[in-house]
């Protein structure tokens, strides 16, 4: 199997990308990736042991992304 990324959400300022390597099982990776001028930049990556916690935390992002857009609006 194949090494894949998954973009969680696809907004105007920042991107949530859930990746996975099937080799290693243990590896299920949150990044949020913030838009720049010519490209964009890793802010954060964070690593899970189950698919279901890196999910649960990137939803929390998604959420926290909105409300930042809301307050800036």
């Amino acid at each position: 199997m194949r090494f894949f990324e998954t973009r969680l959400s696809d907004s105007t300022d920042c991107d949530i990308t859930l990746s996975h390597d099937p080799e290693d099982p243990s590896s299920w990776i949150v990044r949020k990736w913030k838009k720049r001028l010519f490209g964009k930049r890793c802010e954060l990556s964070l690593w899970f042991a189950t698919k279901e916690q890196a999910e649960t935390y990137a939803r929390t992002l998604i959420e926290d992304a909105r409300k930042q857009r809301r307050k800036a609006a």
